[in-house]
């Protein structure tokens, strides 16, 4: 495969894979260092750099989301990131109702209440990914990841349902 070739074959995965890279830089943006496009330009020359060591021992996606979640994780570490979370509004979702934009508003103030690994763990899972591409992710073994995705949907529910009824359950 020529140079060019190998170039057109990249943006068309991350044109594919777009929102998916969107989701894991808004993960780990915060309020106080850089904005969602920068993350998303650090994310982008990440996948660049490491594009030849894609092996296909994993679907595109989850080697997407671990190398895109590394260099997040690697960015906070070097800049001193805090855990403020920005809102997973910014990314472009589909149309929805107003009864749907305000559950998905409640779930994403549930969320960003959770630490990283949760986020990354119900967010890999709304995506579509199964437990052993999450386990492979996040470096769990595959029955770590369907407890804790099990107590994590439990606490969720409990969590949206104080804020909705006021801190009564």
């Amino acid at each position: 495969m020529t140079e060019h070739e190998k170039q057109h074959e990249f943006v068309s995965l991350v044109k594919t894979h777009e929102r998916l890279i969107l989701k894991v830089c808004s993960m780990y943006s915060s309020c106080r260092w850089g904005d969602l496009q920068d993350r998303y330009q650090e994310a982008v020359c990440a996948l660049w750099k490491a594009y030849d060591s894609y092996r296909g021992e994993s679907k595109i996606s989850t080697w997407i989301y671990a190398v895109c979640r590394y260099t997040m994780i690697n960015l906070m570490r070097q800049h001193k990131d805090g855990d403020c979370v920005v809102s997973l509004e910014d990314i472009n979702e589909p149309a929805a109702d107003s009864a749907d934009n305000a559950l998905l508003d409640e779930l994403r103030e549930a969320l960003s209440k959770l630490p990283p690994q949760d986020r990354d763990l119900f967010v890999m899972w709304m995506e579509g990914f199964k437990n052993d591409e999450i386990a492979q992710v996040l470096d769990l073994k595959v029955g770590t990841v369907a407890v804790r995705l099990t107590r994590l949907k439990m606490r969720l529910r409990k969590m949206m349902k104080r804020e909705t009824h006021g801190g009564k359950l």
